[in-house]
């Protein structure tokens, strides 16, 4: 083999091994492109979805003239398969609303208090607001200008947060359909003391 044919063959072989080595590196950028995808795609996917809750049979009360409470009660549905945690509540009619429980003291008083670390609704399971039990409440509002339906916002652990309204249903006075005296008679919807006997905002 002359110098000219050898140089030719030595230069051929260079391209072949420069050419080798740009499919490899070009490969193995698809492969890294491709592994970030498959595994940012369900972490998007999985950080974006959320359990959609329910609520049936919202309502809230009337407040009584000169009253400056009340409370939204409704059945949540959580359709997931673990526990979602109700953990706050806002809505237009108030700038305090807040998720309360009742409590039996040991001379069988009832007291309204705050329940801050929230309500848990179990997975496939219900939680229901009620009253003389667990309720959205209101505070400071004008009797006066509440309205025909109160627009409501639960803030979940676990879920996206669900907006609903809840239907405003009128107490005819003595007791009310639920088996609680009104604010005449010194018990509120809520089962418990209302805000001329000992109920106060908190």
């Amino acid at each position: 083999m002359n110098d000219q044919e050898l140089m030719h063959s030595t230069s051929r072989s260079r391209f072949t091994f420069r050419s080798a080595v740009l499919v490899a590196v070009a490969a193995l950028s698809l492969a890294a492109c491709g592994g970030d995808d498959a595994t940012s795609e369900p972490a998007e996917t999985e950080a974006s979805a959320g359990v959609e809750m329910s609520i049936a049979d919202a309502w809230s009360r009337q407040p009584a003239a000169g009253q400056s409470v009340s409370a939204a009660y409704g059945i949540l549905s959580n359709p997931g398969d673990v526990d979602v945690t109700v953990v706050s509540a806002s809505s237009p009619i108030s700038t305090r609303v807040e998720l309360h429980e009742t409590l039996v003291d040991d001379d069988g008083m009832m007291s309204m208090v705050e329940r801050e670390q929230g309500f848990v609704v179990p997975a496939r399971g219900e939680f229901a607001f009620e009253p003389g039990g667990p309720h959205v409440m209101f505070l400071d509002i004008d009797a006066a200008s509440y309205p025909d339906e109160v627009e409501v916002t639960l803030e979940f652990d676990g879920a996206e947060p669900l907006t609903f309204m809840a239907e405003v249903r009128a107490i005819d006075g003595g007791m009310d359909s639920d088996g609680g005296m009104d604010t005449d008679g010194g018990m509120d919807m809520d089962g418990g003391m209302d805000t001329d006997t000992g109920h106060g905002d908190g």
